[in-house]
This record gives structure tokens, C-alpha cells and sequence, in this order.
């Protein structure tokens, strides 16, 4: 594509500023990236203080019955289950009703 001479005569102030475009585009783009981060955060907050209630409303009678039906020693399927709590809540609370009388 050829430059088109009669626009580069136009001086900058007439034809727009290509930067000033460029860094509010950057602003705009890092103003909706740091909505959606807290957005994660809070959903992320929600999740975790679910997972905790139900951690703590879980039988580890029927966690140590599901062990056992797995084939696994109690404490790693307790482990597994407080690490999903921990790091990973939207599994914890898929998972943990199970155990919930």
C-alpha cells in the first residue's frame, strides 16, 4: 500500500495522534483486566468461605467409608479433600455434599 502524500501533509494536530490513541486504548484495556481480577477475587472469596463451611460440615465418618470403597488410607483422601478446599473451592463444593449427612 502506497503512502498517501496528501495526508502526511496534514500536520498531527489535524490527523489525530496515533499515540495518544494507542495509550488510552492501554488504559482502557488495563482498566477492564483490573475489573475483571477483582471480580475473580471476590468470586474466588465466595467460593472459599463455601468450601469452608462445608469442610466443616463433613462426616469424616463417611469420608473414612468412601477411603475404604477407594481403596485408600483416610488421611489422603482427608489431605486431597482439604487441599481442594484450600486451592481449589469450586471442586470442594462439588464434592464435599457427598460427605454431608
Amino acid at each position: 500500500m502506497a503512502l498517501d502524500h496528501g495526508v502526511l501533509n496534514i500536520p498531527l494536530h489535524k490527523r489525530g495522534n496515533i499515540d495518544r490513541e494507542i495509550d488510552k486504548w492501554k488504559a482502557e484495556q488495563a482498566a477492564l483486566q483490573k475489573e475483571r481480577v477483582q471480580l475473580a477475587k471476590c468470586e474466588l472469596k465466595d467460593n472459599k468461605a463455601e468450601a469452608k463451611r462445608l469442610w466443616a460440615l463433613a462426616d469424616q465418618a463417611l469420608i473414612k467409608a468412601d477411603a475404604k470403597r477407594r481403596g485408600i488410607r483416610y488421611t489422603e483422601l482427608r489431605d486431597i479433600l482439604d487441599g481442594f478446599v484450600k486451592w481449589e473451592p469450586k471442586k470442594a463444593i462439588k464434592v464435599l455434599p457427598i460427605f454431608i449427612k
